[in-house]
């Protein structure tokens, strides 16, 4: 019996399909080459009229451009105004950082130091009242305890000679008193204008008293308070308004003979508390009280 064996074809299935191979045949190349380079060109024409585009935009600015360069001509044209402007503003601050250094900071005040020395005080309004003791109606009773503890109550120790420790700290500094040779003491345009103002009080009441000008201390430093005391006032410049006399003595047949004493006006005034402690704490050492000339 035979055996039965597959069928085995012998045509080849992978060939059936392929596709021949053709041979290269240069007469297309020309024309292959002739296409590339009309497309090529077209290209470039392209891209040509696009940045002929481009630079006739940029070359024709818009609107919002015109106005910018419109508005930046003006600017120019009024700019020096602006560089002056500047110019003086830094100029201003640096003169006033070179103030501010030469006074050290220190704040002027109105009847105040300038040196830099005294603090500044704060305020308050006074009304002024008269107090008898301290010029009494009566001429000999000026030299009793009763006024000259009144007197001597208002005075700080030393009367306001003050010890400046380092006077380089400060400006505008006046030549410091011969009494202390070794050291650099001043003194206080507000006790010295106190001790004026009794050494007139005293000699005015010797006069009185005695009749005898022989008895005034250095006449002399009585015409130095009066112009001292002038020109004090005048500084203080106090313009508080004032209004009629409440005790002024009447005339001779009891009319109100006008004027004013100031006696119901207000004035804004230092607080003397302040004043009287800062003096005492920076007085001489060994200081003690006194008013009157020595």
């Amino acid at each position: 019996m035979s055996i039965l064996a597959p069928y085995t074809s012998t045509y080849d299935i992978s060939t059936t399909y392929a596709k021949p191979k053709m041979k290269h045949d240069h007469r297309y190349d020309a024309l292959r080459n002739l296409d590339k380079d009309n497309d090529h060109h077209h290209d470039s024409e392209s891209s040509t009229e696009v940045e002929e585009s481009d630079v006739e935009n940029k070359a024709q600015p818009s609107r919002r451009q015109r106005r910018r360069k419109g508005a930046w001509a003006k600017v120019k044209k009024y700019r020096w105004i602006v560089d002056t402007a500047l110019l003086l503003v830094i100029v201003g601050l640096l003169v006033e950082k070179r103030w501010s250094k030469h006074q050290k900071g220190h704040r002027y005040e109105l009847a105040g130091d300038i040196t830099g020395f005294a603090p500044t005080f704060s305020q308050q309004i006074t009304k002024f009242d008269p107090d008898p003791r301290f010029a009494p109606e009566k001429a000999s009773e000026f030299w009793s305890n009763e006024t000259q503890e009144a007197w001597l109550s208002i005075v700080p120790k030393g009367l306001g000679y003050l010890l400046l420790k380092d006077p380089s700290q400060y400006t505008s500094l006046p030549h410091p008193i011969h009494d202390y040779p070794t050291e650099t003491v001043f003194t206080t345009s507000m006790t010295h204008q106190l001790h004026c103002l009794y050494t007139i009080l005293d000699a005015y009441n010797k006069l009185t008293v005695f009749s005898n000008p022989a008895l005034i201390d250095m006449p002399w430093h009585i015409n130095h308070c009066f112009e001292y005391m002038r020109q004090a006032i005048m500084c203080a410049g106090d313009v508080a308004l004032e209004g009629a006399a409440t005790t002024f003595p009447p005339g001779d047949e009891g009319e109100d003979k006008g004027g004013s004493d100031g006696w119901d006006a207000r004035h804004v005034c230092k607080d003397y508390g302040e004043v009287y402690g800062y003096l005492e704490r920076e007085a001489v050492p060994g200081a003690e009280k006194w008013i009157s000339s020595r």
